[in-house]
C-alpha cells in the first residue's frame, strides 16, 4: 500500500469537504423544499438541525478516520478490535460508490446545457420545445455516454494525483469561483422585476405549510446535506495531519457553508423565476426545463444561462472528485493498490451503476431511494451507536481534542448516544409511512 496522503493545510480539508457537501442535491432541492415547508420556519428548523445534529455527527465520522487513519471497513474494525463491524464500513462504501455512479447521467446533461447554452440553442424556444429538448437529450444514451466520459476524463485527471497536488489544489480554485458566480447571478437575478416574490416564497414564514413532515424534511435535508454516513467524512478525516484537532470547529464551518450555499443557490433561482410568473419546481425539471426559459426572457440570457450552468457544473464536479477520492483511498487501504490501478477500479464500478442508471429512469430512481433512504440513515445509526457506546465518547473527545471542555464533550455525548438515533429511527419510519 502507498504511503497514506495527507492535506497540506487545514483549508484544503475545508475546502474538498465543501466540495462534496455542495452538490447539485444542494442546489437544486433545498430552495423549493424550503419555499414549500414553510419558508422562514423551515430555514431556522433546517439551521437548528444543522448545527445540533449535523455538527457532532458529521464531526464523529471525522473522528473516525483521524484515531484509525484507515478508510471506513478498516476503522471500524481497528477501533473495535472486532471483524464484524467492518460490515458498518461497507455500507458507507456502498452508499458512496452508488451515489458517484447513478449521478453521472446528471453531470453530462450539465455538460451538454454548458455546450448549448452559449451556442444559442434555447433562444426563441417555447416552454414546450425547452422540455422537449431536455426529454429528448436526457433519453439519447450516446450523446449523455459522450457527455459522462467527458466528465470522467476530467474527474480522473484531477484524482489521479496524490491528495495535495490533486482534490486538494483544485478544491481552491473550484470552490472560491463556485461563490463568486453564485452571487454575481444571485445579485442580478434580484434586480429583476417582480424578483420580491421569490425572496418571500424562500423566506417569509409560512406557518400553513410547517409541520411535522416538514420538520422531518428539514432533518433528511441535514443529513443530505452533510452527506453523514457516506463514508467521505471519514476518509478525510484519515488524511488529515496528526495531532489535528481542530474537528469540532471544522464540522461548524463545513455546516455553515453549506447552510450558506443553499441559501445562496435560492437566490440565485427564485427571485428569477417567480419574476417571470414560471413554475416552482424542483430537480431535474428546475434546471434543465425551467432556467433556459427564465435566461430566454432576460438581457444577456446566453452569457448568463452560461455563468449559471457552469456554477452548477462546478457544485457537481467538486461533489464527484470527492466521492471519487473517498473510493480510491478505500481501494488503496483495503486492497493494498496503487493509487493508479485504484482509479481503475473506481472507474469500473462508477461505469457499471452509472450506465445502468443512464439507460433506466426505474434504476435511477432506486439508487436514488436506497442511497437517500436506507444507506444514509442505517450507516448514520449505526455510526452513532459505534461512536456512542462501543468506541466510546471519551475516547471521541480525545481525539477531537475537547476533554478540557465539559459542557460542549456532554452535548455532544448526548446527541450522538441518545438524540440523534432516536431522531434517525423516527426519520426511517416515516419515510416507510409507518408513522
Amino acid at each position: 500500500m502507498e504511503k497514506r496522503d495527507t492535506f497540506g493545510s487545514r483549508l484544503g480539508f475545508l475546502l474538498a469537504t465543501i466540495g462534496f457537501s455542495v452538490g447539485v442535491g444542494t442546489l437544486w432541492r433545498f430552495p423549493y423544499i424550503c419555499g414549500e415547508y414553510g419558508g422562514g420556519l423551515f430555514l431556522l428548523t433546517y439551521i437548528f438541525f444543522m448545527i445540533v445534529i449535523g455538527v457532532p455527527l458529521f464531526t464523529a465520522e471525522v473522528s473516525l478516520g483521524m484515531a484509525s487513519r484507515r478508510t471506513p471497513v478498516a476503522a471500524y474494525q481497528t477501533l473495535s478490535g472486532k471483524k464484524q463491524w467492518g460490515i458498518v464500513g461497507y455500507f458507507n462504501m456502498l452508499c458512496i460508490i452508488l451515489v458517484a455512479g447513478y449521478t453521472i447521467p446528471v453531470y453530462g446533461w450539465i455538460i451538454n446545457y454548458i455546450i448549448a447554452t452559449p451556442l444559442g440553442t434555447f433562444k426563441g424556444m417555447s416552454s414546450a420545445e425547452v422540455a422537449d429538448y431536455f426529454v429528448d437529450m436526457s433519453g439519447n444514451f450516446w450523446l449523455v455516454l459522450g457527455m459522462i466520459a467527458i466528465n470522467c476524463v476530467l474527474t480522473a485527471l484531477v484524482v489521479r494525483k496524490n491528495l495535495q497536488s490533486g482534490i486538494e489544489k483544485i478544491a481552491k480554485i473550484l470552490l472560491p469561483t463556485l461563490a463568486v458566480v453564485m452571487i454575481v447571478i444571485a445579485v442580478m437575478g434580484l434586480f429583476q422585476p417582480g424578483a420580491a416574490e421569490g425572496v418571500k416564497f424562500l423566506f417569509k414564514p409560512d406557518f400553513s405549510k410547517f409541520s411535522g413532515e416538514a420538520v422531518l424534511t428539514a432533518l433528511g435535508q441535514t443529513f443530505f446535506s452533510l452527506g453523514i454516513g457516506m463514508a467521505v467524512a471519514l476518509v478525510f478525516g484519515s488524511y488529515q495531519k496528526e495531532g489535528e484537532l481542530n474537528a469540532t470547529k471544522n464540522s461548524m464551518i463545513i455546516s455553515c457553508a453549506v447552510i450558506f450555499v443553499a441559501i445562496l443557490s435560492g437566490l440565485m433561482i427564485f427571485p428569477m423565476v417567480t419574476a417571470l410568473g414560471l413554475e416552482m419546481q424542483a430537480g431535474p425539471g428546475l434546471t434543465f426545463m425551467v432556467m433556459p426559459n427564465v435566461f430566454n426572457a432576460i438581457p444577456g440570457g446566453v452569457v448568463w444561462g452560461t455563468l449559471f450552468y457552469i456554477a452548477f457544473f462546478i457544485a457537481a464536479f467538486s461533489s464527484g472528485i470527492a466521492g471519487w477520492e473517498a473510493i480510491i483511498g478505500f481501494l488503496m487501504d483495503r486492497f493494498s493498490l496503487s493509487r493508479g490501478k485504484a482509479l481503475i477500479g473506481t472507474v469500473v464500478l462508477v461505469l457499471a451503476i452509472g450506465i445502468p442508471a443512464t439507460l433506466s429512469d426505474s434504476l435511477f430512481n432506486l439508487f436514488d431511494m436506497l442511497t437517500n433512504n436506507v444507506f444514509l440513515t442505517v450507516g448514520s445509526f449505526f455510526m452513532c451507536i459505534f461512536v456512542g457506546w462501543i468506541w466510546g465518547i471519551d475516547k471521541f473527545v480525545a481525539t477531537v481534542g475537547i476533554e478540557d471542555k465539559p459542557v460542549l464533550k456532554k452535548i455532544m455525548g448526548f446527541v450522538i448516544r441518545y438524540l440523534a438515533p432516536i431522531v434517525i429511527v423516527v426519520f426511517a419510519l416515516s419515510l416507510f409511512g409507518i408513522i
